[in-house]
């Protein structure tokens, strides 16, 4: 119980960071504001755990790096692909990563998703296709949708080796090491892609604040300590409410619009990501 709760705590911050991203991200360099976010992450855990961080910090260095490369892949395409869709849309897209891990799974470890999950997999692409056909965000949405998807693909990866890493290490020092890896490649990209002229700014401190306090030190570490005692199951599922978080934060705070094709698309990928889920027990009670 303890464990979904504190999923339930990643998804609803997670959700709420989505309109302040789109914020910053009109404000910072996208890698450099990713650096800040990290890089503060990373300092509050140390100051926080520092004795358990040393004790174990060698051990988790290979697993945090994998993890750490890929959530820095994931939530840079997520986060550049906010400068082009709103954060409603983009959440729903982002929650189909829920969607791709039983593929995954199948693809590496031979077991058969079932016909639910197929079906709600075609539900899905559905509902993305909604979502993407819609001109509310301009000729250039196509770029954040693909570049969102990508950032789906890649937090379905990253979920598998979460699950892998955290039952076998200290789940605190892993999320260090994982926040370190992103800190030092957001610095490396920012110098490689980024002017430096673009990095001081006084504006969006408090999102900045907010961002780096409960949906990056917070989030992620309990998500790494949950998904040491949750079932896989019910932390997917529970996370994929980010989503439901993510459109109605972005509405209420940015005052986005929704249109009717964008909420039916919405609801297509929710519908598919909770059949997708919720089918080993659907498949079970028959």
């Amino acid at each position: 119980m303890l464990a979904d709760l504190g999923l339930l705590y990643c998804a609803m911050f997670w959700g709420f960071t989505f309109p302040t991203m789109k914020i910053l991200v009109g404000i910072y360099p996208p890698c450099w504001l990713l650096f800040l976010r990290f890089s503060a992450g990373a300092a509050m855990i140390y100051i926080f755990f520092h004795r358990r961080i040393n004790e174990s910090f060698s051990k988790v260095i290979k697993g945090g790096a994998i993890i750490g490369v890929l959530l820095f892949l994931a939530i840079t395409t997520q986060t550049i692909g906010l400068r082009y869709i709103g954060g409603g849309r983009s959440a729903f897209i982002s929650a189909t990563y829920v969607l791709m891990v039983p593929f995954m799974v199948w693809g590496l470890r031979k077991v058969f998703p079932g016909w639910l999950t197929i079906a709600a997999a075609v539900l899905c692409v559905a509902g993305m296709y909604l979502l993407s056909g819609d001109e509310s965000a301009g000729p250039d949405g196509y770029i954040g949708d693909i570049l969102t998807v990508i950032c789906a693909l890649t937090f379905a990866v990253q979920v598998i080796a979460i699950s892998r890493y955290a039952s076998e290490f200290d789940p605190v020092a892993l999320s260090f090491a994982e926040f370190v890896t992103f800190a030092v490649m957001s610095l490396v990209s920012s110098a490689v892609f980024e002017s430096p002229a673009e990095y001081l700014s006084m504006n969006g401190l408090a999102e900045l604040a907010f961002t780096t306090v409960f949906a990056t030190f917070g989030c992620y570490m309990v998500q790494i300590i949950a998904q040491k005692y949750a079932e896989p199951s019910h932390a997917t599922i529970i996370m994929s409410l980010e989503s439901v978080f993510g459109l109605v934060s972005s509405v209420v705070f940015l005052g986005e619009t929704v249109t009717a094709r964008m909420l039916a698309g919405c609801v297509m990928i929710f519908v598919a990501v909770i059949v997708s889920e919720m089918s080993p027990f659907l498949v079970k009670d028959r």
